[in-house]
C-alpha cells in the first residue's frame, strides 16, 4: 500500500524542502520494495562524490558483515541515496542502513512500522502514510503509543533544532486517529509477566514454597492486579452500601431463603430434570457474563446483552453485539476471554435487549476500546457441591407461605438478588486479582506434579531437575517428548527440524519442501503428543515446510545461503530468523549434557552445522 504520492516524487519534494534525512513509513514489506522498485525506473540520481562515499563505506562495512557483499539492493543504495528497512531483510542488511542514515549518507528510508519501536533510528523528518497496520489476519488502527513512536523519530538530537512530522494524503488514512495519536496520552502500560512452566520449577528449585506467594506478590504484575481491585473494591462498598436497606427480616439471610422457595416452586414444575449441566469452568465463568461485559470471542471482541438457558438442553447461552454492530448469539462456553471491562446499561426483555439509544452507545464505546484489554481471572471451584435446599423443599414445613414478611420479601427480592448478585461478583473479583498470580502459579504446579516433575510436597523430581533447564517456548511440549525417548538416536537434521517447527509461529504461506521419511513420521508423533497437551499448553503450529528447510541446510553443510533461501518463499530475513530460533532451542537441548548426554551432542552437532555463512554473523 504506497502512499497517494509517487514515492520518487516525495523524495524530491523532502530534497527540496531540505527535510532529508526522512524515514518514509509504509503498511507493508511489500510497499516497502515496490518504492525502491520505482527508484530503478527514475533519471535522478546522486552525486558522483556521494555514491563512491556509499561505496566506500559498505565495503568497509562487509568486513563485520560479509552477508552485504553483492546484496542486490546495493546499487540502488548507491545510485539514489535511498533504502528499505523491513523484517524481510537480513539483520546485517538492516544494521548497514541504520548506520548510513546516521552518518547522513541516505536520504530516505522506507520502513515498516517495526522500526519505530526498539531501534535508536532517527531522522530530520518523518513521514506518516497510514493510520493502521495490520496485526495477524486483519488490520487495526495504530494505537496512541504506536503513533507517538513514529513522530518520535522525526528530529535528530544534537542535528536539528526541530523535527518534522509530515503526514501524506492517501485514501487509507484516518485523520482523525492520528490526531488522537498525535495529542493524547500514551495507554497504560500493562506487564506481560508471564507464569510458565520453567519458572514454577526454577522457584521451587530456589525458595520453599510458602515463600513464593511472597515474591509474586512483589512483582509489577501483582502491583497492577491489586490497582485493578482496588477500583472494585470502591464499587463492592458502594453496593454494600445499597443492601443495607434489604437488611434481616424475620429471616436472618431472607434473600437466599426466599430464592430457594422460588426456586422450588420453579423445580417442581417442571416434568423432568434439566438434561445439561455446566462444567465448574463454565460455572465459574457465568456470573461475569452479565450484561455490558467485554469479551473475547472466535470473531474479534464483543459486549454481552444478555445470557440465558436455550430451550430443550438448556445450555448457557449469551447474545453478544459484535465488532461489527450486528447482535449474534452465542453459547457461553464459545467465550474465549472475560474481560475486566464492564459497560453499565439497562437491558430489555426484546430484541436488540437494549433501547437503539444504547445500542448505539455501546457500538460507539466498542470503536474506542483500546487494542488490549486485562483478561479477568477467574477462579474455578474443583468441587461443585450439589444444592440439597432444593430436594423437596415444599414437602416440608418452610417458612415462606406463612410468613408475615412474604408480600414484602416478594416484592424487594428482585432488586435485592440483583445487588447481592452483584455484591458476590465483585468479590470474587477482587479476590482473584488479588490472588491471580498465586492462583495461576498453583495452576501450573498441580499439572507439573499430575506429570511427574514436583513431588506432592512441591519438590522436584529427577525429570523436574533437568526440565527446569528447557526455558522455551513450548516447554512442556519439549520435555515431555525427551521424556518419551522421541529424539532418541536422531540426527542433528531431524532433531533441528522438529524444533524449528516448534520455534516457527508465523502462519504465513510458504512453499511445502518435501520432507525425509525419518522427519515425516518423528514430526507425526510430535503433533500427536502436541494434541495430548492442547489442554495445557497451546500446540505449535509444527508446519511440515519449516521443518524440512531447517532439515536441508543442516543435512547438506555444502548448500548455500542463496540456493537454501530459492527453495522457499520466505523472505531471507525470516529464514534466517526461523534458523536463529532454532538455534536458541538446540542450546537448551545442549545444556541437558549431564541427564541426556547423547541428545546433547546431537544438539551440538546442529548448533555447529547451523552456524556457517549467513548464521556465523549471530552474536
Amino acid at each position: 500500500m504506497a502512499p497517494a504520492i509517487h514515492p520518487v516524487e516525495l523524495v524530491e519534494i523532502l530534497r527540496h524542502k531540505n527535510l532529508t534525512p526522512a524515514i518514509i513509513f509504509l503498511t507493508s514489506r511489500r510497499a516497502c520494495d515496490e518504492a525502491l522498485d520505482a527508484f530503478q525506473r527514475s533519471s535522478v540520481r546522486l552525486p558522483q562524490n556521494r555514491c563512491e562515499t556509499i561505496a566506500t563505506f559498505l565495503k568497509d562495512l562487509a568486513d563485520d558483515y560479509p552477508s552485504i557483499v553483492d546484496h542486490p539492493l546495493i546499487p540502488v543504495v548507491q545510485r539514489f541515496g535511498v533504502a528499505a528497512h523491513h523484517a524481510g531483510h537480513l539483520p546485517s542488511w538492516k544494521i548497514a542502513v541504520e548506520e548510513l542514515m546516521r552518518k547522513g549518507h541516505l536520504d530516505a528510508v522506507f520502513a515498516t512500522t517495526t522500526l519505530a519501536a526498539g531501534v535508536d533510528f532517527p531522522a530530520r523528518t518523518v513521514v506518516i502514510t497510514q493510520s493502521s497496520v495490520r496485526k495477524a489476519k486483519d488490520f487495526s488502527d495504530l494505537t496512541i503509543g504506536e503513533i507517538q513512536q513514529l513522530a518520535g523519530r522525526g528530529g535528530r538530537r544534537g542535528k536539528d533544532l526541530v523535527g518534522f512530522v509530515i503526514v501524506t494524503p492517501s485514501p487509507y488514512i484516518d485523520l482523525h486517529v492520528l490526531a488522537k495519536g498525535l495529542t493524547g496520552f500514551p495507554e497504560a502500560i500493562e506487564s506481560q509477566f508471564v507464569i510458565s512452566y520453567p519458572m514454577v520449577l526454577n522457584l521451587l528449585k530456589a525458595h520453599p514454597v510458602d515463600h513464593i506467594e511472597g515474591i509474586l506478590a512483589k512483582s509489577f504484575a501483582q502491583f497492577q492486579l491489586n490497582q485493578r481491585a482496588e477500583v472494585h473494591q470502591s464499587h463492592l462498598d458502594s453496593v454494600h452500601e445499597h443492601l443495607k436497606p434489604f437488611g434481616p427480616r424475620e429471616c436472618t439471610d431472607w434473600i437466599t431463603q426466599w430464592q430457594v422457595y422460588d426456586l422450588a416452586r420453579r423445580r417442581k414444575s417442571q416434568r423432568r430434570p434439566l438434561p445439561y449441566r455446566d462444567t465448574p469452568a463454565l460455572a465459574a465463568q457465568l456470573p461475569f457474563l452479565t450484561s455490558g461485559r467485554v469479551v473475547g470471542i472466535s470473531k474479534g471482541r464483543g459486549i454481552v446483552l444478555r445470557q440465558y438457558r436455550s430451550r430443550g438442553q438448556r445450555y448457557p447461552m449469551v447474545s453478544v453485539l459484535r465488532s461489527n454492530g450486528t447482535v449474534a448469539e452465542c453459547p457461553a462456553m464459545l467465550v474465549t476471554h472475560i474481560y475486566d471491562r464492564l459497560l453499565e446499561f439497562t437491558s430489555t426483555r426484546s430484541y436488540p435487549w437494549c433501547t437503539p439509544g444504547t445500542l448505539e452507545w455501546l457500538n460507539q464505546e466498542m470503536t474506542q476500546l483500546p487494542p488490549r484489554l486485562p483478561s479477568l481471572p477467574i477462579l474455578v471451584d474443583k468441587e461443585i457441591q450439589e444444592d440439597t435446599q432444593l430436594t423437596d423443599v415444599l414437602t416440608d414445613e418452610f417458612p415462606c407461605p406463612t410468613c408475615p414478611s412474604r408480600n414484602a420479601c416478594r416484592k424487594d427480592h428482585s432488586t435485592a438478588l440483583k445487588l447481592r448478585q452483584k455484591s458476590q461478583q465483585l468479590t470474587k473479583t477482587v479476590q482473584a486479582l488479588r490472588t491471580g498470580l498465586w492462583h495461576r502459579f498453583q495452576e501450573k504446579a498441580d499439572i507439573l506434579q499430575h506429570f511427574g516433575y514436583l513431588t506432592p510436597s512441591s519438590h522436584l523430581t529427577a525429570e523436574g531437575e533437568w526440565g527446569r533447564l528447557i526455558r522455551i517456548d513450548h516447554s512442556l511440549l519439549i520435555t515431555e517428548l525427551i521424556r518419551m525417548e522421541a529424539f532418541a538416536g536422531s540426527e542433528p537434521s531431524l532433531l533441528a527440524g522438529v524444533l524449528a517447527s516448534i520455534a516457527h509461529d508465523d502462519d504465513r504461506p510458504g512453499s511445502f519442501l518435501r520432507m525425509s521419511p525419518g522427519l515425516s513420521s518423528m514430526l507425526n508423533q510430535v503433533r500427536a503428543v502436541a494434541d495430548s497437551l492442547a489442554s495445557y499448553e497451546d500446540p505449535p503450529l509444527l508446519r511440515s515446510d519449516v521443518a524440512a528447510l531447517a532439515e536441508r541446510w543442516i543435512g547438506n553443510p555444502e548448500l548455500k545461503w542463496e540456493n537454501l533461501v530459492r527453495m522457499t518463499n520466505m523472505a531471507e530475513g525470516d529464514v534466517y530468523r526461523l534458523l536463529a530460533r532454532t538455534l536458541e532451542f538446540l542450546s537448551q537441548i545442549q545444556s541437558l549434557r549431564e541427564t541426556h548426554p547423547e541428545l546433547a551432542d546431537s544438539a551440538k552437532m546442529g548448533i555447529t552445522l547451523i552456524r556457517r555463512e549467513v548464521l556465523e554473523e549471530l552474536p
